[in-house]
């Protein structure tokens, strides 16, 4: 049985080529649940394309930002970077 020591990822995996893949997969995943979401909405209440695409990508930006400093952050303290 592992040990409970053997939790979690080494400093720099999130930047490796499957962290890279993974992460990209989940974005892919959260756009998709964004059109999904659009989609079901009945038409007379859905927003023009513009504004629409206006909110979600400040959203993304926020978002990004948020990630970003905390991958950065991880590396920068070497700390764990899968339980931050």
């Amino acid at each position: 049985a592992a040990g409970l020591g053997d939790r979690g990822c080494e400093n720099g995996a999130l930047m490796d080529s499957f962290g890279i893949f993974l992460q990209g997969l989940l974005g892919v995943v959260a756009f998709s649940t964004l059109m999904l979401k659009r989609f079901r909405e009945p038409k007379h209440e859905r927003r023009p394309w513009r504004i629409w695409f206006l909110d979600t990508s400040k959203q993304a930006i926020g978002m990004l930002f948020i990630h970003f400093a905390n991958v950065y952050l991880s590396d920068l303290t070497e700390e764990d970077p899968c339980s931050l």
